[in-house]
Protein backbone atom coordinates (compact mmCIF):
# COMPACT_ATOMS: atom_id res chain seq x y z
CA UNK A 1 0.00 0.00 0.00
CA UNK A 2 1.23 3.95 -0.92
CA UNK A 3 2.17 5.64 2.11
CA UNK A 4 1.93 9.09 1.53
CA UNK A 5 5.45 9.79 1.59
CA UNK A 6 5.31 7.77 -1.57
CA UNK A 7 2.74 9.69 -3.27
CA UNK A 8 4.03 13.50 -2.11
CA UNK A 9 7.51 13.22 -1.47
CA UNK A 10 8.42 15.08 -4.78
CA UNK A 11 6.52 18.38 -3.37
CA UNK A 12 7.59 18.40 -0.11
CA UNK A 13 9.89 20.73 0.31
CA UNK A 14 13.43 19.89 2.17
CA UNK A 15 14.17 23.17 2.98
CA UNK A 16 12.83 24.05 6.11
CA UNK A 17 9.47 23.12 8.07
CA UNK A 18 7.83 25.84 10.01
CA UNK A 19 4.27 26.13 9.66
CA UNK A 20 3.04 28.20 7.17
CA UNK A 21 0.06 30.32 6.11
CA UNK A 22 -1.00 31.24 2.61
CA UNK A 23 1.02 34.47 3.23
CA UNK A 24 3.97 32.29 2.91
CA UNK A 25 3.62 32.19 -1.13
CA UNK A 26 2.61 35.69 -1.30
CA UNK A 27 6.01 36.80 -0.34
CA UNK A 28 7.75 34.02 -2.47
CA UNK A 29 6.25 34.71 -5.55
CA UNK A 30 5.70 38.90 -5.50
CA UNK A 31 9.17 38.80 -3.62
CA UNK A 32 10.60 36.96 -6.71
CA UNK A 33 12.33 38.78 -9.84
CA UNK A 34 9.30 38.92 -12.61
CA UNK A 35 6.42 39.50 -9.91
CA UNK A 36 3.36 39.64 -11.58
CA UNK A 37 1.59 43.13 -11.97
CA UNK A 38 -2.02 40.88 -12.01
CA UNK A 39 -3.37 38.83 -9.29
CA UNK A 40 -6.73 37.73 -8.91
CA UNK A 41 -8.03 36.47 -5.33
CA UNK A 42 -10.68 33.89 -5.24
CA UNK A 43 -13.48 33.75 -2.98
CA UNK A 44 -11.76 37.14 -1.67
CA UNK A 45 -14.19 37.97 1.01
CA UNK A 46 -13.27 41.00 2.89
CA UNK A 47 -10.68 41.99 0.15
CA UNK A 48 -7.72 42.00 2.74
CA UNK A 49 -5.04 40.15 1.06
CA UNK A 50 -4.82 43.75 -1.28
CA UNK A 51 -2.58 44.92 1.06
CA UNK A 52 0.02 41.93 1.26
CA UNK A 53 0.16 42.36 -2.22
CA UNK A 54 1.10 45.83 -2.27
CA UNK A 55 3.77 45.49 0.08
CA UNK A 56 6.02 44.24 -2.08
CA UNK A 57 4.80 46.00 -5.81
CA UNK A 58 2.21 49.35 -4.61
CA UNK A 59 1.01 49.41 -8.28
CA UNK A 60 -0.23 45.75 -8.37
CA UNK A 61 -3.79 44.88 -10.23
CA UNK A 62 -5.58 43.59 -7.44
CA UNK A 63 -8.84 42.09 -8.75
CA UNK A 64 -10.94 39.98 -6.27
CA UNK A 65 -13.60 37.21 -7.50
CA UNK A 66 -16.50 35.86 -5.35
CA UNK A 67 -20.07 34.62 -5.04
CA UNK A 68 -22.30 37.64 -4.82
CA UNK A 69 -24.12 35.89 -1.04
CA UNK A 70 -21.02 35.51 0.36
CA UNK A 71 -21.24 36.68 4.22
CA UNK A 72 -17.34 37.46 4.11
CA UNK A 73 -17.38 39.74 0.79
CA UNK A 74 -20.87 41.45 2.42
CA UNK A 75 -18.59 42.86 4.97
CA UNK A 76 -16.15 44.96 2.24
CA UNK A 77 -16.36 48.23 2.68
CA UNK A 78 -17.94 49.91 -0.42
CA UNK A 79 -15.40 51.47 -3.00
CA UNK A 80 -11.55 50.56 -3.77
CA UNK A 81 -10.24 47.22 -5.70
CA UNK A 82 -13.35 45.92 -8.25
CA UNK A 83 -14.76 43.11 -7.39
CA UNK A 84 -16.09 40.66 -9.25
CA UNK A 85 -19.46 38.04 -8.83
CA UNK A 86 -19.10 34.85 -9.94
CA UNK A 87 -21.81 31.35 -9.96
CA UNK A 88 -19.09 29.51 -7.53
CA UNK A 89 -18.42 27.58 -11.21
CA UNK A 90 -17.75 29.87 -13.99
CA UNK A 91 -14.85 32.48 -13.86
CA UNK A 92 -15.79 35.71 -15.64
CA UNK A 93 -12.19 36.01 -17.20
CA UNK A 94 -10.45 35.61 -20.37
CA UNK A 95 -8.60 31.91 -21.12
CA UNK A 96 -4.60 32.18 -20.51
CA UNK A 97 -4.50 35.75 -19.29
CA UNK A 98 -4.30 35.56 -15.81
CA UNK A 99 -0.53 35.14 -14.27
CA UNK A 100 -1.21 34.38 -10.21
CA UNK A 101 -4.36 33.35 -8.80
CA UNK A 102 -4.75 33.41 -5.11
CA UNK A 103 -6.79 31.30 -2.29
CA UNK A 104 -7.08 31.69 1.03
CA UNK A 105 -8.77 28.94 2.82
CA UNK A 106 -11.39 29.18 0.20
CA UNK A 107 -11.76 25.93 -1.40
CA UNK A 108 -13.40 23.67 1.67
CA UNK A 109 -16.85 26.16 0.73
CA UNK A 110 -16.22 25.33 -3.14
CA UNK A 111 -19.54 23.15 -3.59
CA UNK A 112 -17.62 21.80 -7.25
CA UNK A 113 -14.40 22.04 -6.41
CA UNK A 114 -13.37 20.06 -9.95
CA UNK A 115 -15.05 22.11 -11.93
CA UNK A 116 -13.77 25.28 -10.27
CA UNK A 117 -9.93 23.80 -11.00
CA UNK A 118 -10.73 23.42 -14.94
CA UNK A 119 -11.39 27.18 -14.27
CA UNK A 120 -8.60 27.81 -12.64
CA UNK A 121 -6.26 26.14 -15.15
CA UNK A 122 -8.62 27.56 -18.35
CA UNK A 123 -7.66 31.32 -16.87
CA UNK A 124 -4.64 30.94 -15.60
CA UNK A 125 -1.65 31.51 -18.44
CA UNK A 126 1.08 29.18 -19.14
CA UNK A 127 3.54 28.73 -16.62
CA UNK A 128 0.91 31.16 -14.35
CA UNK A 129 0.47 29.74 -10.29
CA UNK A 130 -2.35 29.38 -8.08
CA UNK A 131 -1.76 29.89 -4.37
CA UNK A 132 -3.22 29.37 -1.24
CA UNK A 133 -4.37 27.43 1.43
CA UNK A 134 -7.21 24.98 2.59
CA UNK A 135 -8.27 22.62 5.46
CA UNK A 136 -7.73 19.09 6.11
CA UNK A 137 -9.12 18.60 9.55
CA UNK A 138 -10.93 21.81 10.40
CA UNK A 139 -14.70 21.49 11.70
CA UNK A 140 -17.71 23.12 10.38
CA UNK A 141 -17.03 26.86 10.00
CA UNK A 142 -19.13 29.26 7.63
CA UNK A 143 -20.67 26.82 4.91
CA UNK A 144 -17.83 24.68 4.60
CA UNK A 145 -18.09 21.41 2.59
CA UNK A 146 -14.76 19.56 2.84
CA UNK A 147 -12.00 18.76 3.77
CA UNK A 148 -8.86 17.78 1.90
CA UNK A 149 -6.02 15.09 2.46
CA UNK A 150 -3.13 16.42 1.18
CA UNK A 151 -2.94 13.32 -1.40
CA UNK A 152 -6.86 14.40 -2.35
CA UNK A 153 -5.93 17.69 -3.55
CA UNK A 154 -3.03 16.61 -5.69
CA UNK A 155 -5.11 14.40 -7.50
CA UNK A 156 -8.05 17.26 -7.94
CA UNK A 157 -5.34 19.53 -8.85
CA UNK A 158 -3.66 17.05 -11.43
CA UNK A 159 -6.78 15.87 -13.23
CA UNK A 160 -7.40 20.08 -14.35
CA UNK A 161 -3.71 19.73 -15.88
CA UNK A 162 -2.25 21.70 -13.11
CA UNK A 163 0.74 20.67 -11.15
CA UNK A 164 1.49 20.54 -7.56
CA UNK A 165 4.72 22.35 -7.17
CA UNK A 166 4.90 22.36 -3.26
CA UNK A 167 2.89 21.75 -0.30
CA UNK A 168 3.64 22.97 3.50
CA UNK A 169 1.74 22.42 6.62
CA UNK A 170 -0.02 25.25 8.55
CA UNK A 171 -1.24 24.81 12.08
CA UNK A 172 -1.87 21.29 13.78
CA UNK A 173 -5.45 19.69 13.30
CA UNK A 174 -5.67 18.86 17.05
CA UNK A 175 -5.27 22.64 17.58
CA UNK A 176 -7.72 23.49 15.18
CA UNK A 177 -10.10 21.33 16.55
CA UNK A 178 -9.47 22.37 20.15
CA UNK A 179 -10.44 26.06 19.13
CA UNK A 180 -13.70 24.86 17.78
CA UNK A 181 -14.93 23.15 20.58
CA UNK A 182 -13.66 25.31 23.61
CA UNK A 183 -15.88 28.20 21.26
CA UNK A 184 -13.11 30.07 19.92
CA UNK A 185 -10.92 31.42 22.60
CA UNK A 186 -8.56 34.32 21.48
CA UNK A 187 -5.66 32.83 22.98
CA UNK A 188 -5.77 30.07 19.75
CA UNK A 189 -5.46 32.83 17.30
CA UNK A 190 -1.38 32.95 18.02
CA UNK A 191 -0.91 29.46 16.36
CA UNK A 192 -1.26 31.62 13.23
CA UNK A 193 1.74 33.37 13.42
CA UNK A 194 3.77 30.87 15.64
CA UNK A 195 3.78 26.80 15.94
CA UNK A 196 1.26 25.03 17.26
CA UNK A 197 1.12 22.75 20.12
CA UNK A 198 1.57 19.50 17.76
CA UNK A 199 3.94 21.27 15.42
CA UNK A 200 6.43 21.87 18.21
CA UNK A 201 5.94 18.40 19.44
CA UNK A 202 6.79 16.92 15.80
CA UNK A 203 9.72 19.38 15.89
CA UNK A 204 10.69 17.97 19.29
CA UNK A 205 10.27 14.24 18.08
CA UNK A 206 12.72 15.68 14.97
CA UNK A 207 15.82 16.41 17.74
CA UNK A 208 15.37 13.67 19.39
CA UNK A 209 15.60 11.05 16.74
CA UNK A 210 19.03 12.25 15.28
CA UNK A 211 17.62 15.67 13.65
CA UNK A 212 15.17 13.52 11.18
CA UNK A 213 15.44 15.35 7.09
CA UNK A 214 13.64 18.28 6.79
CA UNK A 215 11.09 16.72 4.75
CA UNK A 216 10.21 13.96 6.87
CA UNK A 217 9.23 16.31 9.56
CA UNK A 218 7.16 18.59 7.44
CA UNK A 219 5.62 14.77 5.95
CA UNK A 220 4.57 14.38 9.86
CA UNK A 221 3.01 17.94 9.81
CA UNK A 222 1.43 17.81 6.35
CA UNK A 223 -0.20 14.00 7.91
CA UNK A 224 -1.88 16.07 11.19
CA UNK A 225 -2.24 19.67 9.88
CA UNK A 226 -5.52 21.33 10.01
CA UNK A 227 -4.83 24.11 6.91
CA UNK A 228 -1.86 23.24 4.45
CA UNK A 229 -0.58 25.81 2.14
CA UNK A 230 -0.21 25.10 -1.26
CA UNK A 231 1.81 26.39 -5.18
CA UNK A 232 -0.06 25.02 -8.37
CA UNK A 233 1.49 25.57 -11.56
CA UNK A 234 0.01 25.50 -15.15
CA UNK A 235 2.45 23.86 -17.75
CA UNK A 236 4.15 26.05 -19.88
CA UNK A 237 3.41 25.56 -23.59
CA UNK A 238 6.47 23.15 -25.09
Amino acid sequence: MATLWDLMRDCIPDDHARQVTSRYYVDEVMGAPGAPGLVVDLGCGRGTSAALFRKHAPQVRWVGVDIRDSPEAGQRTPGGDPVVHYDGVHLPLGSHSLPLIYSHQVFEHVARPRELLAEIARVLEPGGHFIGSTSQFEPYHSFSLWNYTPYGFRVLVEEAGLALEEIRPSLDGVALIMRSYLGRPPEYSRYWDEQSPLNTEIDRWAAENGHRRTALVNLRKLTYCGQFAFRVGKPSLT
